[in-house]
């Protein structure tokens, strides 16, 4: 297969090589992936870069909003370019000290799972705004306040559990993507929050833009039809061409094979740092399906004066996270749709750690330089035995310890395919990390 890439603009100092690499993708609509360098999905990062990245569509919005600049806008752009700690550490303080000024004060929805923490540190920066994320999580006795799909996904169907009355308002809505292929995603969200609470203004903030002039006016189209203004920014805009076949089955083998000797195992509980909410998953296959959600990541609404208390709980969990390291190179994985409040943990345990998380999609790994993906695996989550993750870009004696982050407690039992995989990849030591430990809600 073949991409080839017509990059057009980009409203920063920022080239194709900051921000992606590609890899093939085991997927019949979508034959290939822009892996992204900054995300901290699939490829591990400094903690503070995808931080940064979600600080730079923020101060976009603002510009458009107010016509004026960021005066850190520069910091962050070079800081993207490094893995320097110091420097990446000094730009995202710059970007804490003040909110950024938008007039109106927005609602901003992240797209799951790929882009929560994406969305959420848009939100995070922006003065007044409101947060909610979008999930495939399906609940117990709550309903959710908006339906949608994403067309081109591994898992199509999108909920959002967002507080009918903040919908209602008439705040103008920011939807945040890490990319905009076709916009069909953006159309489809948009048709369903103005058939139930319409408004004037809507604006979708993405790190890549890839749409044709075709699916551009499809998006005037929409804009005229239900009387609205959408306004669509991103870090780089472009056009592709793809020639090829889609990679319908996969060609490589992600089984984790059973090792003897296994890493040293302990236990972290966050619970103390976090707020439960009382929610539980429908159709629980296992324990940890029981157990509640937390309220920090977003999932059921945040507002302006939620962002200090993330901030101090992130700061104090890290810290004590920080003290159970065991070697100088450690890894924090994220799993599925937890992304924002792990990266924020990691970024107070010091240096020598990177970031990244699991993933519902399956992509082609090869041993290639340039190449985005690597290797591969697979394992059923522990959290949801209905549901198969991926992990990637996990090299052979990179990391001294693993700190592996879940929302829910889980099974020791469940946890065994991902501690053979951390000893197939030479980690000495794994701490699994919960956020809320098991309590069963809701009856």
């Amino acid at each position: 297969m073949e991409v080839e890439l017509d990059l057009k603009e980009g409203a920063l100092d920022l080239e194709k090589e900051h921000l992606f690499d590609m890899a093939a993708r085991v997927n019949k609509k979508r034959a290939f992936l822009f892996v992204s360098k900054v995300l901290g999905k699939h490829i591990p990062v400094h903690p503070v870069k995808p931080l940064l990245v979600s600080g730079l569509l923020a101060m976009a919005y603002a510009k458009e909003q107010t016509g004026k600049t960021s005066p850190h806008q520069d910091l962050l752009v070079e800081a993207l370019k490094t893995d320097d700690h110091a420097v990446l550490s000094k730009a995202y303080e710059a970007l804490k000290k003040e909110k950024l000024s938008v007039g109106k004060q927005p609602i901003v929805i992240g797209f799951a799972e790929t882009a929560t923490a994406l969305g959420h540190g848009v939100y995070d920066v922006l003065e007044g705004a409101s947060y909610i994320h979008t999930t495939r999580e399906q609940l117990l006795d709550l309903d959710p306040s908006l339906v949608f799909e994403e067309e081109h996904s591994h898992a199509t169907d999108q909920l959002c559990y967002a507080d009918v009355s903040l919908l209602r308002t008439a705040r103008p809505i920011v939807l945040v993507d890490d990319e905009v292929t076709t916009g069909r995603t953006n159309i489809n969200i948009i048709r369903d929050l103005h058939a139930k609470h319409p408004r004037h203004s809507y604006t979708i903030l993405s790190i890549l833009d890839w749409r044709t002039e075709e699916h551009e006016k499809a998006m005037c189209e929409l804009e005229k039809e239900l009387g609205i203004h959408i306004t669509s920014l991103s870090l780089l805009k472009g056009q592709m061409v793809f020639r090829g076949k889609t990679l319908d089955e996969p060609a490589y083998s992600y089984e984790i094979a059973e090792q003897k000797d296994l890493p040293n195992l302990s236990f972290h509980s966050l619970q103390s740092f976090f707020q439960q909410v009382p929610y539980a998953r429908s159709h629980a296959t296992n324990s940890a399906g029981h157990s509640p959600y937390i309220h920090e990541t977003g999932r059921f609404g945040l507002n302006a004066a939620n962002t200090a208390a993330i901030d101090q709980a992130a700061a104090e969990a890290g810290l004590k996270l920080k003290k159970e390291r065991k070697g100088k190179q450690t890894l924090c994985l994220g799993t599925g749709e937890l992304m924002y409040v792990p990266m924020r943990v990691a970024a107070h345990m010091g240096e020598g750690v990177l970031f990244h998380s699991t993933t519902r999609s399956p992509i082609h790994p090869v041993e290639k330089d340039g190449y985005a993906v690597q290797n591969g695996f697979t394992f059923v989550s522990p959290e949801d035995a209905r549901i198969q993750h991926y992990v990637y870009n996990i090299p052979k004696g990179q990391y001294d310890d693993v700190f592996l982050f879940f929302e829910k407690k889980v099974s020791q039992e469940a946890l065994l395919p991902l501690v053979h995989l951390f000893a197939e990849r030479h980690v000495k030591h794994v701490h699994i990390v919960t956020l809320s430990d098991e309590v069963k809600v809701n009856g």
